[in-house]
């Protein structure tokens, strides 16, 4: 594994937690001009138990090239799958449990990421679609 390539998909992940961090606190900021502080900490905290996990995944998933083994590389998408779905319900536990938030607007911003993050992936493989 070159160090460049890895670099690479270090700052290509670390782009789209910046991205996706963007576009939630962009919405958010839509959220509490139309609603209150209240409605935008609840589409924040929505947003974040989406994209957490996923930037956990992605880095996790994306330490191998597959090139060079790829049962290795399968290994890390099951065991990242994993680690996301464990970390998103935890998040999303943890944030029923112990913030006063309003429950639709939370699922707003989850529901948001979820089409951002099928955006962003889309924009990111038009860039490859040579």
């Amino acid at each position: 594994m070159s160090l460049a390539t890895t670099k690479q998909r270090f700052k290509l992940i670390l782009h789209m937690f910046l991205r996706q961090s963007l576009a939630a606190i962009a919405l958010a900021a839509l959220v509490f001009l139309a609603f209150d502080g209240l409605a935008a900490k609840s589409v924040l905290l929505g947003a974040y138990c989406i994209i957490l996990p996923h930037s956990l995944f992605t880095w996790y998933v994306f330490r191998f090239r597959g090139e060079l083994n790829p049962q290795l590389v399968l290994k890390s998408v099951y065991r990242g799958e994993t680690i996301k779905f464990l970390t998103t319900a935890l998040l999303a536990a943890t944030a029923f449990k112990h913030a006063t938030m309003t429950d639709w607007l939370f699922f707003c911003g989850l529901f948001f990421m979820v089409i951002v993050q099928v955006v962003l992936s889309i924009l990111i493989n038009y860039d490859n679609w040579d």
